[in-house]
């Protein structure tokens, strides 16, 4: 008689159990689903400090993690196929499995083939645009809208965009103006002019050119009405 705590089904049916996990197949799938439910806790229990699945709302970082988990999937699907394929042995029933998943990585690689190229394509669509902003500058307010010839008044104006720092210039009507005056570092440009001299009643133009870093320039202009002197 077979003693019951040791009878030969139950030593078949246990070592049948450690044969099947020790298989490469079962150990390489249960690794996986480990590492899920490691996460899994570590998030709920606080230890991942909010760096995974707490993020998960951030749109560039959910794109990076679907990324890195679609490729830990498809190249552990590929590496269960190889290690199936040099352990199995050759019966139809094997066989027709390992075909079932070659069909099912085939699919995977179509999807992670797409995902690649599309980071690649925006990497090198990124890299070739040099992002501009235009430079751009405030309507000018003057002091005064009219002033007699030769007299003082100031000009205000605000300049952005572009890349800092910015250089001005200012003079009137048909003047050559070089943008040579460095602008203050909080973009605002402030400025005592003293008005043409006119023998008569016109307008002169307040012209004000704008520079940035890198060479991009921008105009603007307004009317002030000058008097002419005694």
């Amino acid at each position: 008689m077979t003693d019951g705590n040791n009878s030969p089904q139950e030593k078949t049916g246990t070592g049948g159990a450690i044969k099947s996990f020790l298989n490469p197949i079962v150990a390489i799938a249960f690794a996986m689903v480990l590492a899920i439910i490691l996460l899994i806790g570590a998030t709920t229990l606080g230890l991942d400090k909010g760096l995974v699945l707490t993020r998960m709302s951030q749109a560039e970082f959910a794109r990076g993690l679907i990324t890195y988990l679609f490729a830990v999937v498809t190249i552990g699907t590929a590496v269960v196929l190889v290690v199936s394929a040099l352990t199995s042995d050759e019966t139809p029933a094997n066989e027709r499995r390992f075909e079932r998943g070659k069909e099912i990585l085939s699919l995977l690689l179509g999807v992670f083939g797409t995902i690649v190229g599309f980071y690649f394509g925006s990497e090198v669509a990124a890299k070739g645009q040099t992002e501009e902003t235009i430079v751009k500058v405030a309507p000018l307010k003057l002091s005064a809208g009219s002033v007699a010839s030769g007299a003082d008044f100031t000009v205000t104006t605000y300049i952005s965009g572009g890349k800092a720092p910015y250089k001005y210039g200012i003079g009137f009507d048909k003047d050559e103006i070089k943008a040579e005056t460095p602008v203050d570092p909080n973009g605002w440009i402030t400025k005592t002019l003293a008005a043409p001299k006119v023998t008569a009643d016109r307008a002169a133009l307040v012209r004000v050119v704008t520079e940035d870093a890198d060479g991009h320039s921008t105009e603007t202009s307004t009317p002030l009405a000058v008097k002419a002197g005694p």
